[in-house]
């Protein structure tokens, strides 16, 4: 899955799927610091891809995203998640190996 092994389109994935809202192209290019337009273009691959899926945001509505409902964003969910927790094991074993 090309997903796993972009950086820039597994980025957009860890920011939608830790958000606790609706995120918008601007969000992500703010977390990025790709442009606005490069964001809604990687938006748009991982919707087409079934592992984001576009909404129109109630409050304003423009274009946004959350998470798909899909064996791909299963997928995804669960890489985020143990790499995540690779990276916290990482940290726990540097702070322990700093205390001895």
């Amino acid at each position: 899955m090309r997903i796993l092994t972009d950086e820039k389109l597994f980025k957009v994935c860890e920011i939608v799927f830790s958000a606790d809202r609706l995120i918008h192209a601007s969000d992500v290019a703010r977390e990025t610091g790709i442009s606005v337009g490069y964001s809604y273009i990687l938006l748009k691959k991982l919707e087409k891809w079934g592992v984001v899926k576009g909404v129109r945001d109630p409050l304003n509505g423009r274009l946004a995203f959350k998470p798909g409902a899909t064996k791909a964003s299963m997928l995804v969910s669960d890489e985020i998640r143990r790499r995540k927790v690779k990276e916290i094991e990482g940290e726990i074993s540097r702070h322990i190996a700093l205390e001895l």
